[in-house]
C-alpha cells in the first residue's frame, strides 16, 4: 500500500520476473568467470614459456596485417547483410555498421553477451527502426549465422570423423535444424500471426505495448518474406564464414606452420562452439582451450597453440575495439547508459 493505493498484481509479477532474471544473470556471470579462471590456470600452467615467446617473436607481420584487413571487410559484409535482412535501402548501411561495431564492443566489455542488446538499441536509434523490427531483423540476421554454423560443424565432423567423437556436434546440428525450421515457419505463417495478434483484446498498460511490439516484429517477417534478399543474404553469410576461416588460417601461416586451409575452418568452428559457454567478457580462457583442442588435431603442441590463440584474440579484439570506439564517438552512443536503458522495465505506476 502506498498512499491508499494497492500495487496491481501484474506489476508485482513483472518486478519478480526482473529480479529473478537479474539473479540468474549474476549466477551465470559468476560461473563464467570461475570457469575462465580455471581454464586459464590449466592452460598456462603447462606452457613452455621460452617456446611461447620465441613463437610470438617469429610471427610474420604482413600475414597479420592481411588478416586484419579481412576482419574489417567481414564486419562491413555483416552490416550489409543486416541492412538487407531489415529490408532497408543500401544508403542505410552506415548506421548498421555503427550498430554492429557497438555490439562487438559491448560483447567485449560486458558479460552475458550484452552487446547483442546494445546493437539492437543502436540500430533502433540510428536508422531509425521501430524496436520490434529492430529485434526481429537482429534475430533473423543471427539465424543466418546459426544455419551456417550447423553446416560447417557438419563439415568439420566429416573431415575429422576418425578423430572426433561424433556426439560432439549433435547439439549444434540440432540447433541448426531447429533454427532453420523456426525461421521457415515464422516466415510462412507471418500473415496468420499478424492477423491473430491484431485481433487481441488488450487491457491495462503492458498488454497494448506487448501487442504493438509483436505487430512490429511480425511485420518485419512479412517484409522479409516479400523481399528478394534471402538468397543474397545467404550468399553473403557463406562468404563471411569463408573469409573468417581464411584469416584464421592466415594466422597459422604467419606462425610458419604448413597446415591446410581446413585448419582455419576447424579453429573457427571450435571457437564458435566454445563461445556459447558462459565466460568472462572477451571469452578469455575459452579462446585458448578451443585453439588448443582444434590445433591439437594437426599436431600443434599446447604452447604453440596458446601463442596462436593470443595473436588471434588480440588481433580480432583490437580491430573490434577500435571500430567500436569510433562508432560510439561518431554517434554519441553511451554504452553504459544504453545498457541500463535496455534492462527490463519496472513500472512504478498502475
Amino acid at each position: 500500500m502506498d498512499g491508499g493505493r494497492t500495487q496491481p498484481k501484474h506489476i508485482d509479477f513483472i518486478q519478480a520476473s526482473v529480479s529473478n532474471e537479474m539473479n540468474s544473470k549474476k549466477l551465470l556471470i559468476l560461473f563464467g568467470t570461475l570457469l575462465s579462471l580455471v581454464l586459464l590456470v590449466v592452460v598456462f600452467s603447462a606452457l613452455d614459456w621460452e617456446a611461447f615467446f620465441t613463437a610470438l617473436k617469429t610471427v610474420h607481420i604482413p600475414r597479420i596485417l592481411l588478416a586484419g584487413g579481412i576482419i574489417i571487410t567481414i564486419v562491413a559484409l555483416r552490416s550489409l547483410r543486416w541492412t538487407l535482412v531489415a529490408n532497408m535501402p543500401l544508403t542505410k548501411v552506415k548506421p548498421f555498421w555503427y550498430a554492429a561495431n557497438i555490439g562487438h564492443l559491448g560483447n567485449m566489455i560486458y558479460p552475458a553477451r550484452a552487446g547483442e542488446v546494445l546493437r539492437i538499441m543502436a540500430v533502433h536509434r540510428f536508422v531509425p527502426l521501430v524496436l520490434g523490427r529492430a529485434v526481429t531483423s537482429s534475430v533473423i540476421d543471427r539465424m543466418f549465422d546459426m544455419i551456417m554454423v550447423g553446416v560447417f560443424t557438419l563439415l568439420v565432423l566429416w573431415i575429422h570423423g576418425h578423430r572426433i567423437d561424433p556426439n560432439l556436434g549433435k547439439g549444434v546440428i540440432s540447433l541448426f535444424i531447429f533454427a532453420t525450421l523456426i525461421l521457415a515457419l515464422l516466415i510462412i505463417f507471418a500473415n496468420r500471426l499478424h492477423a491473430r495478434v491484431q485481433r487481441w483484446k488488450t487491457a491495462g498498460q503492458w498488454q497494448p505495448r506487448l501487442q504493438a511490439w509483436l505487430i512490429h516484429a511480425i511485420e518485419s517477417l512479412r517484409v522479409f518474406r516479400q523481399a528478394r534478399h534471402g538468397l543474397i543474404a545467404l550468399l553473403i553469410t557463406t562468404t563471411i564464414f569463408a573469409m573468417d576461416y581464411f584469416w584464421m588460417w592466415q594466422i597459422t601461416v604467419a606462425f610458419g606452420w604448413n597446415l591446410p586451409f581446413e585448419a582455419g575452418l576447424t579453429v573457427g568452428v571450435f571457437l564458435l562452439l566454445s563461445i556459447s559457454i558462459p565466460s568472462t567478457p572477451g571469452y578469455i580462457g575459452i579462446y585458448q582451450v578451443a585453439c588448443v583442442l582444434a590445433l591439437g588435431l594437426y599436431g600443434i603442441d599446447q604452447t604453440l597453440a596458446v601463442a596462436y590463440s593470443i595473436v588471434l584474440q588480440l588481433l580480432g579484439f583490437t580491430i573490434m575495439a577500435i571500430q567500436g570506439m569510433v562508432a560510439t564517438a561518431l554517434c554519441g552512443f553511451n554504452l553504459s547508459r544504453e545498457r541500463q536503458r535496455s534492462l527490463p522495465p519496472i513500472y512504478d505506476n498502475a
